[in-house]
């Protein structure tokens, strides 16, 4: 009995021994495990917090944030230069204006980015906008190149802004002109009208210059317009509000107009003196062209012509109605002509000559050519 109460113990004695073996590599094991697992999460931790940090950067929208930058603030000529394909520029415009209508189309506007419908992974657009004007596209794709992760690395492939030239100008100037768009000068291949002068009168004497219109078209800024005389002077045409056309006025130096109104007073008086019966029709050779026929028929009409007996012209009054001097030998002037009479010496009688003469430089000096009534 004592041999077998002494067997008991020993192999309880074993079985504690084995017990505690076993619970030690259990805990030991646990703790392999543990450190194993928790090794294996911070890698992945560390896995995942790189991999999102690599995939955010390669989103197309931080190539957008980058490109953005040029309009914070504005900065339209890298702009201009980052353009995949630049406007077409007449020849009476520079780039400098293409500039200017971008500037004026998004300065101080709310600009920002919105994908396109034709957005994809592969390809993304974006659409750029201000104040919700779409002004611009923006089209990428992926490189070659790859980031970690087999990620793809965008890059801009075209980049447009959007244009439309909003002015068109048609200007109106005699062919003896020359006119001038931003300085430049305009060619004939621009006249989109020729207005034939209906003055006949001038037709044995001299060629009137012709009503051109120019027509340009595709400007991008209010352009500046000038125009040249015959005289080589210049004038600034006015904006018809009606029309829209800028029209030339025709115009000479002012001593050659004074010297043109100066004759046509003359020749008007003296009209109406032969008219009145004040002077002998005579004188009509002196202020008409050479054999002209108008003298002729005065002469042979002479008894036609308006009598005032015992009257006497006290002033005249010589009133401006239209004056068109139209070159350096040929211009137009009609007058309104009023001798105040006083008839038998006590009546008062106003005469009035409504005078459209057209005058000619004959010789070096001017002549009546011809006249309307």
């Amino acid at each position: 009995k004592k041999e077998t109460a002494n067997a008991d113990k020993r192999n309880e004695i074993k079985l504690k021994k084995s017990r505690k073996r076993f619970l030690i590599f259990m805990i030991s094991w646990s703790a392999s495990l543990i450190i194993i697992i928790s090794i294996f999460l911070f890698g992945f931790y560390r896995f995942l917090k790189d991999y999102e940090k690599v995939y955010n950067e390669s989103l197309p929208c931080h190539v957008m944030d980058d490109f953005m930058k040029d309009f914070t603030p504005l900065d339209v000529e890298s702009l201009y230069g980052e353009l995949s394909e630049k406007p077409v520029v007449s020849e009476f415009e520079t780039e400098e204006n293409v500039k200017n209508y971008y500037t004026k189309l998004i300065d101080e506007k709310n600009i920002s980015y919105t994908e396109d419908r034709d957005f994809t992974d592969k390809n993304p657009v974006y659409l750029l906008t201000a104040d919700n004007y779409v002004f611009g596209k923006v089209s990428m794709s992926q490189k070659d190149a790859k980031r970690s992760y087999d990620l793809p690395i965008y890059q801009i492939d075209d980049f447009e802004m959007y244009s439309e030239p909003e002015w068109n100008v048609t200007v109106q100037a005699y062919d003896n002109c020359k006119v001038y768009v931003n300085d430049v000068k305009v060619s004939p291949e621009y006249v989109s009208r020729i207005d034939l002068n209906p003055e006949k009168h001038f037709e044995e004497f001299t060629t009137l210059p012709l009503k051109k219109y120019y027509k340009i078209t595709g400007l991008y800024e209010q352009p500046e317009i000038k125009v040249i005389n015959a005289f080589g002077e210049e004038i600034s045409p006015k904006v018809n509000n009606t029309t829209g056309i800028y029209e030339t006025p025709i115009t000479a130096p002012k001593e050659i107009e004074d010297e043109m109104i100066e004759f046509a007073k003359e020749a008007v008086s003296v009209y109406a003196q032969v008219v009145c019966r004040e002077v002998n029709d005579s004188a009509l050779d002196k202020i008409f062209t050479k054999n002209n026929m108008i003298v002729k028929e005065i002469k042979s009409n002479s008894g036609n012509l308006k009598y005032f007996p015992n009257h006497v012209t006290q002033e005249v009054e010589d009133e401006i109605i239209e004056f068109i001097p139209y070159s350096e030998e040929a211009f137009y002037c009609e007058i309104k002509h009023t001798q105040h009479m006083l008839i038998y010496g006590v009546r008062p009688r106003d005469v009035e000559t409504d005078a459209r003469f057209y005058y000619y430089k004959e010789d070096g000096s001017w002549k009546v050519c011809g006249m309307t009534f």
